[in-house]
């Protein structure tokens, strides 16, 4: 792929704006503002949503979803306006032996399904009952978000049966650059127990174009590189899977981000984690799994949880990660990733908040978040936007002070049963990244 930058432009054509199939919900009057004025919350403008042709359009990215069954599948992603970086467009059942099944963002347990291994999103995926395929909305802020429901049932015979529940978020500061988006990822193990290591979200980089190396950090600080080539089934650790080949040098799992990337034209996408934990409040486990995926022709490099003792079960998982892409004039790469993939100038304890079975219709008991501001100067906040089922009040000031803190309450409501996922986005002043806190909790019909 041609080396594309940043200071080179150019306006995407128009994208249709299907207004009867967008919502734009005005900020919940449960939204308690800080003390203090602050400034307006920005227009949207600059992105636009086809919900018939399942297309997001930013300033700078362009990302488009399949438009039959397989609602997960992203067909098209471009990144300040170059050409599409995944190819895998293999969109059949798992049931198709001449067809890989694979496609940017599908889930799998290893090692490979057709060996095997499990789909939890992937090719075949169908709707679950009750719930939308695909919902694109516009929040305040500018932030953009895409609500996808899916299960691998119709992946025979490599189906994990698994309820899911994907949001991306994409922010648009006006008509500026944002080179990063978010994904959430929510899967439901309430009725069953999954003991198995997974891949929860799988960013998938064409090899073909050059995307052949995986940039990760060791525990001794420096920069390991990887060439996927190394692993044609597949690298891992510190923790060994069935299948693949040790990772040598070990990744730092406290760091949590690897890098997709291109040494010829020194473009890639920085993957961040987001920490999360289980339903009893225990860290999930995660470690690096580096592949090249000769089949799709991909650099199908992922994080993988590691299973519990007892196997995920009895509720919600919820897995966030922050794809960056980047060139050489947003990042060289270092042990220092870009400044939208770290979590700075706030940080939030915890990052995520799952809520129980909750009846529709019903009000759950609030749940707490920290937000704490470890930056070298006060952070004006601007807006503080909450999404989905879910509302918040906050005793955040307009401007937090070095090491100052302050606290969000989340209720969860749920409208409709099943998984039922949002967000609160704190968006500061320089409109950078906003931090993000993921919620999920379990809509219940009434009984």
């Amino acid at each position: 792929m041609a080396r594309v930058s940043i200071r080179n432009m150019q306006v995407f054509g128009t994208v249709s704006f299907f207004l009867a199939l967008i919502y734009l919900p005005a900020v919940p009057a449960a939204l308690a503002q800080a003390t203090g004025t602050r400034v307006p919350a920005i227009p949207a403008s600059g992105m636009s949503i086809d919900a018939s042709g399942r297309t997001v359009t930013t300033s700078s990215f362009s990302i488009t979803w399949n438009t039959g069954v397989d609602t997960e599948a992203i067909t098209a992603l471009e990144w300040m306006r170059g050409s599409n970086l995944t190819s895998t467009n293999d969109l059949n059942t798992c049931g198709d032996a001449n067809n890989d099944v694979e496609y940017f963002g599908n889930s799998e347990a290893p090692p490979d399904p057709q060996s095997g291994g499990l789909v939890l999103v992937g090719g075949g995926t169908v709707t679950p009952p009750g719930t939308i395929p695909w919902f694109g909305q516009i929040l305040t802020s500018g932030i953009g978000q895409v609500t996808i429901n899916s299960n691998s049932t119709n992946c025979p015979p490599s189906s994990a049966g698994i309820n899911v529940q994907t949001t991306y978020r994409l922010f648009n500061p006006g008509n500026s650059g944002a080179n990063w988006f978010g994904v959430q990822r929510v899967f439901d193990f309430s009725a069953t127990v999954f003991s198995h290591d997974f891949r929860p979200y799988i960013a998938r980089l064409s090899l073909s174009a050059g995307y052949t190396e995986v940039l990760y950090p060791t525990p001794t600080g420096k920069l390991a590189t990887m060439d996927v080539s190394a692993c044609p089934g597949g690298c891992t650790g510190p923790e060994p899977a069935p299948g693949a080949a040790p990772l040598n040098p070990p990744w730092d799992s406290n760091q949590g981000w690897f890098a997709v990337h291109n040494p010829g034209t020194l473009q890639g996408v920085v993957v961040s984690r987001v920490p999360s934990t289980d339903r009893q409040g225990d860290a999930i486990a995660a470690q690096l799994w580096i592949d090249n995926d000769a089949g799709s022709d991909t650099n199908a490099s992922s994080f993988l949880l590691v299973n519990p003792a007892a196997g995920f079960n009895g509720g919600l998982v919820t897995e966030a990660e922050l794809l960056c892409f980047y060139d050489s004039t947003i990042w060289t790469p270092s042990v220092i990733p870009p400044p939208a993939c770290r979590n700075i100038p706030m940080t939030l304890s915890p990052w995520n908040l799952t809520f129980v079975g909750q009846s529709i219709g019903s009000t759950s008991a609030p749940q707490t978040a920290t937000l704490k501001n470890i930056g070298a100067k006060s952070v004006s906040i601007i807006d503080i936007v909450s999404s989905g089922d879910f509302a918040q009040t906050n005793n955040c000031p307009a401007s937090l002070a070095v090491g100052a803190t302050c606290n969000l309450t989340v209720t969860f409501n749920p409208s409709a049963a099943g998984i039922r996922s949002g967000s609160v986005s704190i968006v500061d002043l320089l409109r950078s990244s906003p931090q993000t806190l993921t919620l999920a909790g379990l809509g219940l019909s009434a009984q």
